[in-house]
């Protein structure tokens, strides 16, 4: 599939086709070539770098789509300078370099930490930056709202139904 362009090869679309990434078709021919955004959120709907490469994207797929997909077990609070100190003294930074949200492409760079059970993203958010912690376990995820001193909401708790035996109502 092509962007509204034409000139990008898109593989990965936003559910909602706000946003799309791809590869110009004129870097097909590059063993990693880099990876462009476009989005709604963007002046005249253009494109934006993504990162230089294709790889790198495909890393960055990976974990936001794990962030995203477990919801059950993540939490977000503001990003005070107390909490981006703590986060770079206390957890190891992700080797990916930082990049446009699609969401809002604009704002801050998203830039990602770790520990063991644990994904934390710094990203945009409605009020400034914002971390997003996704823990492998409660006790992961209990673990590093212990540690970072942020204003931490209540955790929203998520239901899954059973409509057959093989079949689950997803809460999204």
């Amino acid at each position: 599939m092509l962007d509204p362009s034409g000139e990008l090869l898109v593989f990965r679309s936003e559910n909602q086709g706000c946003a799309g990434w791809g590869v110009s078709l004129a870097d097909l021919s590059r063993e990693d070539p880099p990876v462009a955004l476009f989005s709604d959120r963007l002046p005249n709907s253009s494109r934006c770098h993504f990162l230089d490469r294709l790889s790198l994207t495909l890393v960055e797929t990976v974990l936001s789509e794990a962030v995203m997909g477990r919801w059950t077990q993540g939490r977000a609070c503001q990003a005070t300078p107390e909490v981006v100190a703590c986060l770079e003294k206390e957890f190891v930074p992700v080797s990916l370099p930082p990049y446009p949200a699609w969401f809002e492409p604009m704002g801050v760079r998203v830039r990602w930490f770790s520990d063991a059970g644990l994904l934390l993203r710094l990203e945009p958010g409605s009020e400034g930056t914002e971390l997003v912690v996704t823990g492998r376990t409660e006790a992961d995820l209990q673990r590093a709202i212990e540690v970072i001193p942020g204003v931490w909401p209540d955790a929203e708790p998520t239901v899954t139904t059973t409509i057959s035996e093989d079949d689950l109502a997803l809460p999204f």
